[in-house]
């Protein structure tokens, strides 16, 4: 089988940069790159961390659950892992893709997840055993992102045959298909009233894709975001679902009104590409991680080796906390539901959680 290019196990795990600067404005005009003010170091102490180690390759995605005690994390090792939050111990593994897993997403009662790999469809497992208890059919291309609606009756798919699907996890009837994409769906999203549904796709070799918000319900498609974005990372809805934020290979962040479908803002964040984002519980912050997809002397030249996470403001683009210590891309981050806790996950194998109010 072909190589799926933007895999994100498939990253490398290079060492970052030592006091690698954070890139100047590029221009101030609203259609222009607008980094919010200069962040410098956080203030007072850096953050309280916790490292979880026993993934044997990159760790690609993880998941906190509802009531803040375990968090799910799915690896190239093939594994997918439970934790306990508070000890940092862990529960339970078992193999779930034999290509490695890609995605992962826990349901709100903790009871299930599902997740996805490169190759094959997508999986639902009981998280007390392990156990496999159905699969998403028609997906041979992969699965590469996956996303629980918030009361956990349905299950959004991102696919590598360019579609989105949503699936009743109780039956894992396919429920509805949204086609349209140009490339591999990398990124989903629900909205926090589960009426709309966010997905982003990978740039392919006939051109950029872009940012696409449908209504569940009809399964209309009711707006595009965004002109020739490089290689779209990840979606969320910000500010309680009024904004939609994407993360891209070059190194930003985009923000849009939903109601009107307007850029309210772009700005550059760090030195390397974005990889990855969440959204606060109460939407008021993102949490970013950043890395080197490529391999590319240009691109590294231009953007630099930054494996951090940083927690940022969607309004301005201003950095507020940063977070160092991985040695490898940053590939998935999460919030605790009470939003004092960041957690970030590695192709240097580990899980990282720290502590916002240290």
């Amino acid at each position: 089988m072909p190589e799926r290019r933007h895999a994100r196990y498939r990253d490398p795990t290079s060492r970052p940069a030592v006091g690698s600067p954070v890139r100047p404005p590029a221009g101030t005009s609203a259609s222009a790159t607008t980094p919010g003010p200069p962040p410098g170091p956080p203030p007072g102490p850096p953050p309280r961390e916790t490292v979880l180690t026993g993934h044997t390759a990159p760790v690609t995605c993880v998941a906190v659950s509802a009531d803040g005690r375990r968090i799910l994390s799915g690896s190239a090792d093939r594994t997918l892992r439970l934790w306990d939050l508070a000890t940092g111990a862990e529960l339970r593994r078992w193999v779930a893709h034999d290509d490695g897993v890609q995605c992962a997403a826990l349901s709100p009662d903790g009871r299930s997840a599902v997740s996805g790999g490169v190759w094959g469809a997508a999986r639902l497992w009981d998280t007390a055993t392990g156990t496999e208890l159905r699969r998403f059919p028609g997906q041979e291309q992969g699965c590469l992102s996956a996303a629980f609606s918030p009361e956990g009756r349905l299950v959004a798919t991102g696919c590598g045959d360019h579609t989105v699907r949503c699936w009743d996890p109780a039956t894992g009837q396919e429920l509805r298909r949204f086609p349209g994409h140009t490339a591999d769906v990398a990124a989903v999203a629900f909205s926090p009233d589960r009426r709309l549904l966010l997905s982003g796709a990978a740039q392919t070799e006939f051109g950029a894709d872009q940012v696409r918000l449908w209504e569940l319900e009809s399964g209309k498609e009711l707006r595009r975001f965004g002109e020739g974005l490089f290689v779209v990372t990840a979606v969320g809805f910000a500010a309680r679902g009024a904004l939609a934020v994407a993360t891209t290979m070059d190194n930003r962040l985009h923000v849009w009104d939903v109601a009107t479908g307007a850029e309210t803002g772009r700005f550059e964040v760090g030195s390397g590409n974005l990889l990855c984002l969440a959204v606060a519980p109460d939407g008021r912050w993102l949490l970013i991680g950043s890395g080197t997809d490529y391999y590319d002397a240009e691109l590294l030249a231009d953007l630099g080796i930054d494996n951090r996470a940083r927690l940022v403001d969607p309004a301005d683009g201003r950095e507020a906390a940063r977070f160092e210590g991985h040695t490898g891309n940053v590939n998935a981050v999460a919030f605790t539901p009470d939003g004092r806790r960041a957690v970030s996950a590695s192709a240097d194998g580990t899980i990282r959680l720290w502590d916002l109010e240290a």
